[in-house]
């Protein structure tokens, strides 16, 4: 075994340790970028809470000037996330029986039909 072998290696290891030490960098100036992206985004996502804060105070002053109860509003509003996930894909009428997916067509297809025979009638006059 000679000396050109080991310089072979050598060099091969320097090459390695060359390329290695590019990729280093590179995901060091990735890990720089995406510091300052989240750092702009943590400050853009405080502006944002401060500008809601200051709009959902605005909106419960008017709604105390009008007479309305905020919180009420939003209960009535906002699904209740424990029925979704109890619901199994069937679609729940107010009276609380379940519908089918037919039944709901046919209701879609008979106001048509109404409206239809409205539009028509509108049109001959």
């Amino acid at each position: 075994m000679g000396f050109g072998d080991t310089a072979k290696k050598i060099q091969r290891v320097s090459d390695i340790a060359e390329k290695l030490y590019e990729r280093l960098n590179q995901v060091v100036e990735q890990v720089q970028d995406l510091r300052e992206r989240v750092e702009s985004t943590s400050e853009q996502l405080d502006s944002m809470d401060r500008e809601l804060a200051e709009q959902r105070a605005i909106v419960e002053a008017l709604a105390e000037q009008q007479g309305i109860d905020p919180e009420a509003v939003v209960a009535e509003r906002t699904p209740d996330p424990e029925a979704e996930s109890e619901a199994d894909g069937n679609e729940v009428e107010e009276s609380g029986e379940p519908t089918d997916a037919a039944d709901s067509t046919t209701d879609v297809t008979s106001s048509t039909d109404a409206a239809d025979s409205t539009d028509s009638a509108a049109t001959n006059d």
